[in-house]
């Protein structure tokens, strides 16, 4: 009896052994979905239940393939250019014979072309450039601000908190392609880089997007994770007077998704500002401004996603921000003409406190590419600004400024697509901005107190429609766009109001022509305006006795025409692209400096006329060996001022080189070194003389890759120092600046994933939820 049960179970052991050591075949064919034919040479990759990559194979010149596996594997991705990539599951396998895929052909071909590169992953596509966040070392641990600056396309001012594409500040931001009522330096500084997806660099606008933004449109796409299972991940860093920690992730219970994540941060700065001035008179003043700066930053954001079938799909989110910061600003005012030295304090605080709701829903018909979208985005931002002031340690005053700013965006888009290669997008959006009841009171120990209120509100319609069709070998996208725009303020500080109305239309035109699967060329067209907004006329911004900004309400809108041609070829190790434009600007909104009474800087917005702009840009990513890439992007802007006798240069120029080298020292160590230089910056008032720096950085993966580590250093060499010297009909001006974040400092920071589900995420449930998505 035993002997027999002995062998039965020795057989079955046997038998066990016997088909663990089997190998599987599987056999099938790869085609069109919606014209069944075969299609050659398209990869097939093999996952195991730890989403690592086990195996693969290719489809022959039939579209047939063979896969002779020895180990299980739990998902398999099946990819090829111009078709969506399918992720199938080996459980939804009914055989291993005759195993038929068919892959959607997406509509157009104006989709992207890929550069693959150890510092990012750049996607091109024919009106936008779009970069990925978080493959860089020196973006990890840092502020959004911090990680623009580290994207050469964008110019970016750390102390300012000023954006510039193509040599002009005249940007829209975007979160989600949602617009904020923060001004970017807040805003930027507010987000965490460890939350971004990616950042999409619009300098040819289609006719989908709102008009605003000359020089083009950046839009931060932040990250929402759908990942099946439950996933977490923790952030945290310590730097230079810097730390913060946070949490995301989320828990996907397939017809319904969770989404979370928190963080706090906080920051110390002290920052040194010397000016000396020269009047017009021959009075001479000296400033010498140390920055103190303390804010501490509490984020927390919860969203819901519903995927009731396979048409119907729900998303819902609410962020909420408390940013709080302190600023002590102890001038020494010396060498001042007929007046002793003196010192002049201030104690200010900033309070913004912000709260975004969005809701978005989209109904998918049977056909790819064919939806309904509805979108409705709620921001409402409320600030205060108390400050007092002291001149040698005597009283001065006590100014307050607060604000309630509130924007509803809307928006119902649909694309229909007619036939393979021609697609249609139309819709409408209403954008309602509000920011009523805006005060400024102030006390001091001479006058009495007063208090002045500030309304604003703003209406605006757009209504746009977009086909998307090939013709002649071409791949062409041709837009036009209507906005109704009005506003009106209220002012009781100069006692003035405005009631403006603009109707205009904005057409724009693209084309893309594919020389071969590396090289294509585009050509793009789009009119963009900037209308007289809260921002130029709003009186109430923070100043001091010497420094003050003023309102214009009888500013007129800016229009711009611009012409864009780029060549992009991507290659097995080098990938390059390089980009021309053309800006024609009429009625230019600048920001003008101005001296009144008493040697009072003001600074105001005014149409100084036109300009003709020029400029060039160049991006090289080179594999150099396995453990070693290199990427290389310059660009150089021209302006040709006309009409104006306001500014004092003419002609404007701005250029900047920056070169990365990424080093892959072994498996779990990388280092990152990168030289910037940006030579002397002309601008129609003053201009930057040359700055350089080299930034350094090294990532190490612990714990089979949960645990990532990264240590970066900023300005190396601690000579990154801004000087600027500023010329008008009044005064001539020299300042120079040490910004700590443009000098030495260092960020240690560590991200580790707490909870991963193993299983490979189903490719429907990849898209994210917002308005003018790239990805729709």
């Amino acid at each position: 009896m035993i002997r027999t049960v002995t062998f039965i179970v020795l057989s079955i052991l046997g038998s066990l052994i016997t088909t663990a050591q089997e190998i599987d075949t599987f056999t099938g064919i790869v085609k069109d979905l919606s014209t069944h034919k075969a299609i050659p040479f398209v990869t097939i990759a093999i996952y195991d239940d730890k989403g690592e990559l086990i195996d693969g194979t290719s489809t022959d010149e039939k579209g047939e393939f063979i896969l002779k596996l020895k180990e299980v594997f739990t998902s398999y991705e099946v990819s090829f250019i111009g078709y969506e990539t399918y992720v199938g599951r080996f459980t939804e396998l009914i055989t291993s014979e005759n195993v038929l895929i068919k892959l959607t052909p997406k509509v157009s071909t104006l989709d992207e072309i890929i550069i693959k590169g150890n510092r990012t992953t750049t996607q091109l596509k024919i009106d936008r450039k779009i970069i990925n966040i978080g493959t860089d070392i020196q973006q990890s641990g840092t502020t959004a601000l911090e990680a623009f600056d580290q994207i050469a396309d964008i110019q970016t001012d750390l102390g300012t908190g000023n954006l510039s594409l193509r040599g002009s500040d005249n940007v829209r931001l975007l979160i989600n392609g949602k617009p904020s009522s923060m001004n970017a330096t807040e805003l930027l500084e507010q987000i965490p880089s460890s939350t971004i997806k990616s950042v999409e660099i619009i300098t040819s606008p289609s006719a989908k997007y709102q008009a605003d933004g000359l020089s083009g449109i950046i839009n931060v796409i932040l990250k929402k994770d759908l990942n099946t299972g439950l996933n977490m991940n923790l952030n945290s860093s310590i730097g230079t007077k810097r730390y913060g920690y946070g949490v995301q992730g989320n828990y996907n219970l397939s017809t319904m998704n969770v989404r979370f994540n928190a963080s706090q941060s906080g920051r110390e700065m002290d920052s040194k500002q010397t000016i000396n001035r020269t009047f017009i008179d021959g009075n001479t003043q000296g400033i010498f401004t140390p920055y103190d700066f303390n804010g501490m930053i509490r984020k927390g954001a919860i969203g819901l996603d519903f995927f009731t079938d396979k048409h119907n799909e729900f998303s819902i989110g609410f962020d909420y921000t408390d940013d709080y910061h302190s600023f002590y600003n102890r001038s020494q005012y010396f060498n001042i003409t007929d007046r002793e030295d003196f010192i002049y304090t201030r104690n200010s605080e900033h309070t913004h406190v912000t709260s975004v709701l969005n809701a978005n829903y989209r109904h998918k018909f049977a056909k790819s590419n064919h939806f309904l979208e509805l979108d409705y985005n709620f921001n409402n931002n409320k600030n205060d600004y108390p400050a007092s002031d002291f001149e040698d340690d005597v009283f001065q005053f006590d100014q307050i400024i607060t604000e309630d700013n509130k924007i509803h965006t809307f928006s119902l888009d649909y694309s229909l697509p007619i036939s393979e290669k021609v697609q249609i997008e139309t819709g409408v959006s209403w954008n309602k901005s509000n920011s009523t009841n805006n005060q400024y009171f102030i006390t001091s120990n001479e006058t009495d107190a007063t208090n002045n209120v500030f309304d604003y509100k703003e209406d605006l319609i757009g209504i746009y429609g977009l086909t998307k069709f090939n013709a002649y070998k071409i791949d062409w996208q041709i837009g036009l766009r209507y906005e109704g725009f009005s506003s009106e303020s209220q002012n009781t500080l100069s006692t003035s109001n405005t009631d403006l109305k603009f109707s205009n239309l904005f057409p724009s035109i693209h084309l893309s022509y594919k020389f071969n699967e590396d090289g294509t060329l585009g050509v793009g067209y789009s009119k963009r305006i900037s209308r007289p907004n809260l921002h130029h006329i709003n009186p109430f911004q923070l100043g001091n006795p010497f420094f003050r900004f003023d309102g214009n309400p009888a500013l007129k809108p800016e229009y711009s025409d611009n012409i864009e041609v780029n060549y992009q070829n991507n290659g097995n190790k080098l990938n390059s692209s390089i980009a021309a434009f053309y800006r024609y600007r009429k009625d230019v909104i600048l920001w003008v400096q101005d001296i009144k009474d008493e040697n009072i800087q003001v600074i105001s917005f005014q149409n100084i006329g036109i300009n003709h702009s020029f400029g060039i840009e160049t991006t090289i990513s080179y594999k150099i060996a396995k453990f070693w890439g290199a990427f290389f992007t310059g660009n150089y802007y021209y302006t040709k001022v006309e009409e104006n006798n306001l500014n004092t240069w003419d002609n404007l120029y701005s250029s900047s080189l920056q070169f990365k080298n990424t080093f892959k020292i072994s498996k779990k160590i990388s280092t990152d070194i990168t030289y910037r230089y940006t030579p002397k910056r002309q601008n129609a008032f003053d201009f930057i003389e040359p700055r350089n720096r080299v930034d350094w950085g090294v990532r190490a993966k612990f714990l089979e890759n949960k645990l990532t580590a990264n240590l970066r250093i900023i300005d190396v060499f601690d000579n990154n120092l801004m000087k600027r010297n500023t010329r008008t009909r009044e005064f001539n001006q020299r300042t120079i600046w040490k910004f700590q974040s443009q000098t030495l400092g260092f960020l240690f920071s560590i991200n580790y994933s707490l909870f991963k589900n193993k299983n490979k995420e189903r490719k429907r449930k990849k898209r994210e939820y917002r308005h003018n998505d790239s990805n729709s």
